[in-house]
């Protein structure tokens, strides 16, 4: 028996493994009539310090952050839609600031109801995985719902 699926979420981050993820994302929605595709990238301000000194942010940096980002999403959107054929109403893309673990499985999915998850295996390098661990295999652990690993 074939899964149908109604609105899949992809979690994109700018590494190799999300990209292959968002092309499996855009293949799942066209072989699913009328199914949804969300486009999610987390900005998790702890991480985005100066050159990891551990110097925060201040608020007009991270204005120019949000807006380079929802710049990028939008133009990811309009690449979708014309490279991909998809319609543009069955097109989202969002972007929220938090922990990626957290958002994506605990925020993110439950509003939407997003029945699949697909993600890149990691986006990490080994000692990062190591000390805060991989969010892919925490949403793997943690969704409520089926979730596809995508790996390079």
């Amino acid at each position: 028996m074939v899964q149908k699926y109604k609105r899949v979420l992809v979690a994109i981050d700018g590494s190799k493994g999300s990209e292959i993820a968002l092309k499996k994302a855009m293949d799942t929605v066209k072989n699913n009539e009328h199914a949804i595709l969300d486009v999610l990238r987390v900005l998790d301000l702890n991480s985005l310090e100066y050159g990891g000194a551990g110097i925060a942010l201040d608020s007009r940096e991270v204005y120019r952050i949000e807006q380079a980002n929802e710049e990028y999403m939008f133009n990811l959107k309009e690449k979708i839609i014309n490279e991909q054929g998809l319609n543009e109403e069955n097109v989202h893309v969002h972007l929220r600031f938090g922990n990626p673990k957290i958002v994506i499985t605990h925020d993110f999915q439950p509003e939407y109801g997003n029945d699949l998850i697909l993600i890149g295996a990691t986006g990490k390098n080994f000692l990062e995985r190591l000390v805060v661990g991989s969010v892919a295999s925490y949403v793997v652990r943690n969704a409520t719902c089926d979730v596809l690993m995508v790996r390079s």
